[in-house]
């Protein structure tokens, strides 16, 4: 893969154009409690609520468009707990976004 994750503390997602998860950082797997090979196994709406599902893939298609560059959202973690996060994207290229996560504290 030519496009790396960002190395930061935010953990970052490469999303695919079908929002399949292409690579992540080791924060992105800190941050949600799976391992690097298991969230490369994962769909972006694996990771969350099933009734956000809607909003947010109207979301990343705008992201996609980039009529957005920022957002609130909730992911769920592997146990089970959700997290209030802020998402920037950056378009790749070729339907392809980095999503850089940071957990939000309420």
């Amino acid at each position: 893969m030519t496009e790396e994750p960002n190395s930061s503390q935010d953990a970052t997602f490469i999303i695919g154009p079908l929002d399949s998860i292409e690579d992540v950082n080791a924060a992105a797997c800190e941050l949600l409690g799976y391992s690097r090979a298991e969230l490369l196994e994962m769909h972006g709406s694996d990771l969350v609520p099933t009734e956000r599902h809607g909003p947010t893939a109207v979301s990343l298609d705008r992201m996609r468009h980039g009529q957005l560059a920022f957002r609130v959202g909730v992911l769920k973690r592997k146990d089970g707990v959700t997290l209030s996060v802020a998402v920037r994207a950056q378009i790749l290229g070729q339907g392809r976004l980095r999503l850089t996560v940071s957990q939000r504290t309420i």
